[in-house]
């Protein structure tokens, strides 16, 4: 996996789209590594963190090694809060996984998928589809992605995570209850540019100063800083991104800037980080 990042912020590569929601424990601190060596061969998979049910298959013993820092790595920022104990499944088949209650200050559940066959698995979150992934042969040598699914309300009882595949289709699944750090309010100065509905070139500009300037004091100065175009390029590391400083400072200083003149140059060849 790359430090650097040439965009604003990796997109969660979308494997889920759904809801989940309901009520109490308390937060965890940031992930800690944590690599599997596990014998892929079991039909109810090991489970920590929760109940699981799976269909009943044993299929031919296949080794394989996951790091599940590297599969949370994009989907965990330093500055979100993780509630009780995650959820690390080693399954095939059809397996659904309780989840539990929602607990009092999670505001998302986090997932991470990776595949250790090749097959499509799709997903539920409390019986709603929830999207679908497939992994060929290749993919099954690298992190495969995941999604932060964001809670609409609250609900009470157990919530459940399906997994639905072949029965000898073998993966590894990691899921947090979540509650990620929300975005400051942008400035006063980004506010008063995009008062009128016109972001000018100068405001722009001005807007980026800024941006950077926040990224050099909070540690993170910006890389092969590109102004000569009529959209700037710039490359941010990983560790910006993983932080929390990055959106902090972006979305403070420039965001709203940077989408609205992006699309006002629309056909321009030059490019930066897309929004999300």
């Amino acid at each position: 996996m790359s430090s650097e990042l040439t965009t604003r912020d990796r997109q969660l590569r979308e494997m889920l789209v759904a809801t989940a929601a309901a009520a109490p424990t308390g937060p965890t601190p940031r992930r800690r590594t944590i690599i599997l060596s596990l014998i892929a061969c079991v039909a109810a998979g090991v489970l920590t963190g929760g109940a699981v049910s799976a269909t009943a298959f044993t299929a031919p013993a296949v080794s394989t090694t996951v790091s599940i820092d590297d599969m949370t790595r994009d989907l965990v920022r330093d500055n979100t809060k993780l509630f009780g104990t995650p959820f690390i499944i080693t399954g095939q088949g059809e397996t659904t996984v309780i989840l539990g209650e929602q607990p009092q200050g999670a505001t998302d559940l986090i997932v991470a998928f990776h595949c250790v066959d090749p097959g499509t698995f799709g997903f539920e979150v409390d019986g709603r589809n929830a999207g679908t992934t497939t992994c060929d042969r290749e993919a099954t040598g690298a992190t495969n992605g995941g999604s932060l699914i964001p809670i609409a309300s609250a609900t009470a009882g157990d919530h459940r995570l399906s997994i639905q595949t072949g029965r000898s289709a073998r993966y590894v699944l990691w899921a947090s209850w979540a509650a990620p750090a929300p975005l400051p309010a942008p400035s006063d100065a980004q506010r008063e540019a995009l008062a009128d509905g016109v972001v000018t070139e100068a405001e722009y500009r001005d807007g980026f100063a800024r941006y950077r300037q926040c990224m050099a004091d909070a540690g993170y100065p910006l890389a092969n800083v590109d102004e000569s175009g009529t959209i700037i390029s710039y490359v941010n590391i990983g560790a910006a991104v993983w932080s929390g400083a990055e959106d902090r400072c972006y979305t403070e200083e420039f965001g709203g800037l940077d989408a609205a003149w992006q699309v006002a140059q629309e056909g321009d060849s030059g490019t930066t980080r897309p929004t999300p």
